[in-house]
């Protein structure tokens, strides 16, 4: 059923933890009640990315191996800054960054670090997307979006409220320090991770290019 393959497609790409949950999870840490709507901003992005897909986008970028590698490049580097940053946090004075921000500019963040992330970008529009829009009927279209909808406000809601919970016993400096370190460090890995898979790509396209 289109509905249940588009939640299930979904949320086998969102549990990862990428810059959006970082910065929920660290909102929700602080006990922060903007959490809330920052999940609600992360699931409005993610049903017009989606929908944009459906349209069409998603499949004309997914036959187009250069625009896949201009993608995968950049989400790589974004991954690696955003990376660099969190490690540097975690060896300054720790004051959390994201409770010295204010109400417009946690949701710019918010918003910035859900469409100018190509990591999202080319899961919503390319793969989510691109897969809505292999349904003939307009119906089916929709009933994949709403399940991979679905799976966006139960996941992001999830995270928001648990980390909120959490939050009661997160108070140590130390803990903030450790939190940077490893989120720095799953960012980097994951890049380094896309950059392989990039190469292989690269590697296999010259190859079948001079065959």
């Amino acid at each position: 059923m289109p509905f249940f393959t588009g939640l299930g497609m979904t949320a086998s790409m969102i549990v990862a933890l990428g810059p959006q949950n970082a910065y929920l999870i660290k909102h929700g840490l602080l006990r922060q009640s903007v959490v809330l709507r920052i999940a609600a901003i992360y699931v409005a992005i993610d049903v017009a990315l989606i929908a944009l897909g459906a349209l069409g986008v998603g499949a004309v970028i997914g036959d187009s191996p250069d625009l896949r590698l201009v993608f995968s490049i950049l989400a790589a580097m974004f991954f690696f800054v955003y990376g660099i940053m969190n490690i540097r946090k975690a060896f300054r004075k720790h004051v959390p960054a994201v409770d010295m921000e204010t109400g417009k500019s946690r949701y710019s963040t918010a918003i910035l670090v859900s469409i100018a992330n190509p990591g999202v970008l080319f899961d919503t529009v390319v793969l989510v997307g691109g897969l809505a829009g292999q349904y003939d009927l307009l119906a089916d279209r929709l009933v994949f979006s709403a399940g991979a909808a679905t799976a966006s406000l139960m996941w992001f809601s999830a995270i928001a409220a648990l980390s909120f919970y959490v939050g009661y016993y997160v108070t140590s400096d130390k803990v903030w320090r450790v939190l940077d370190l490893v989120i720095g460090a799953l960012m980097i890995a994951l890049s380094g991770v896309i950059l392989k898979d990039t190469a292989e790509i690269a590697i296999a396209s010259i190859g079948s290019f001079f065959a």
